[in-house]
C-alpha cells in the first residue's frame, strides 16, 4: 500500500495518510468504515514517537477511504499518480485464498476476502503492513514477549492465552497463534519510516504505484481508457 509520510516540526508530528479506493461485490459503506477503523486504531495504539534530532515526533495515522463502482474506479486509477491512492477489491474468493497486497511488498493494489473477518479481526491490519512495505518476520517464537506484533503470520508459536486454543501443546493443533490476539508494536510503525532522511525533512513517499486492478477472482486487469471493467 502505498501512503505518504507528511513531517511537520511545528507541530512535532509525523502523519502517515492513505486514502483507500474500495470496489468489487462487497464493497459498501458499512464495510468499509468497519476496515479503516480497524487500520486507524490499531496502527495508532502504540502510540509511536520518532526523535529526529533534537525534535521528538508523535507518528500519527490517518486512513481515509472511498466506494466507487468499476466505472469510476477504472478511470480513477488509469489517472493516478499519487502515492496516497490505494486500490482495494473486496470479494469472497480469489485465486491465492486469502487477502492479499498485489504480488509484492510496498505494492498500491490489493485483493481483499470477506471470509477474512475484515475489520473485526486484524487481516486489515496486517495487509495494511504489507502494503507499506513491512514482510513476516523471520522470528516466528513469541512466548513471554505478550501479544503477538501484527506481521506476524499464521502458524506463529505464541503464549497459551493468544492460542486457537489455550490447553493445546505450542505448535500443534490449536496451538498456534491466533489472529485476533496481534497487536501493532512501536518497532514495526518505525520500520514504515526506515526511508525517512533527517536532513531532509518534508514528505516522505512510501511503497510503490503499480496502479493495478483486479477481476472477481483476483487476476491482474490489463488497462486501457477502452476497457469495459467487470
Amino acid at each position: 500500500m502505498s501512503a505518504v509520510a507528511i513531517i511537520n516540526p511545528e507541530t512535532s508530528q509525523i502523519s502517515i495518510e492513505a486514502e483507500l479506493v474500495f470496489y468489487g461485490k462487497y464493497a459498501t459503506e458499512d464495510l468499509a468504515q468497519k476496515i479503516v477503523l480497524e487500520i486507524n486504531q490499531m496502527w495508532n495504539e502504540p502510540n509511536a514517537k520518532l526523535q529526529l534530532g533534537s525534535t521528538l515526533f508523535d507518528i500519527v495515522f490517518d486512513i481515509k477511504y472511498t466506494c466507487l463502482g468499476n466505472s469510476e474506479v477504472l478511470s480513477k486509477v488509469l489517472n493516478n499518480t499519487e502515492y496516497a491512492v490505494n486500490f482495494i477489491r473486496i470479494e469472497d474468493k480469489n485465486i491465492a485464498e486469502r487477502s492479499m497486497m498485489g504480488f509484492g511488498l510496498g505494492e498500491n493494489s490489493g485483493h481483499w476476502l470477506i471470509t477474512d473477518q475484515l475489520g473485526e479481526s486484524t487481516t486489515a491490519a496486517h495487509e495494511f503492513g504489507h502494503a507499506l512495505g513491512l514482510p513476516h518476520p523471520e522470528q516466528l517464537d513469541y512466548r513471554f514477549s505478550g501479544n503477538p506484533p501484527i506481521m506476524a503470520p499464521r502458524g506463529t508459536i505464541v503464549d497459551a492465552d493468544f492460542q486457537w486454543n489455550p490447553l493445546a501443546e505450542a505448535g500443534a493443533f490449536g496451538g498456534t497463534m491466533r489472529p485476533i490476539f496481534r497487536r501493532v508494536r512501536s518497532s514495526e510503525v518505525l520500520l514504515v519510516l526506515r526511508g525517512l532522511n533527517p536532513e531532509n525533512l518534508g514528505i516522505l513517499k512510501i511503497g510503490k504505484l503499480t496502479n493495478q486492478l483486479f477481476d472477481e477472482i483476483g487476476r491482474p486487469v490489463a488497462l486501457n481508457k477502452d476497457l469495459t471493467f467487470e
